[in-house]
């Protein structure tokens, strides 16, 4: 099994957070969120993904 190292890149500001999201050194997605429960709520899916990829596949 190989292992895949991830980085979430997260740049603040004042009404809207950029995330930038990076697997083994290449971006695989980024997206702007606002900064509410709203945003924050996409981005705490992206990380449970990343946290347990598995989540609602079969594993063989």
């Amino acid at each position: 099994m190989d292992l895949l190292k991830t980085v979430f890149g997260i740049d603040v500001s004042s009404r809207k957070s950029n995330v930038c999201i990076m697997v083994n050194g290449q971006k695989v997605n980024d997206y702007a969120i606002s900064n509410d429960r709203v945003g924050f709520n996409r981005l705490l899916d992206d990380l449970k993904q990343v946290t347990n990829p598995l989540n609602g596949q079969s594993r063989r």
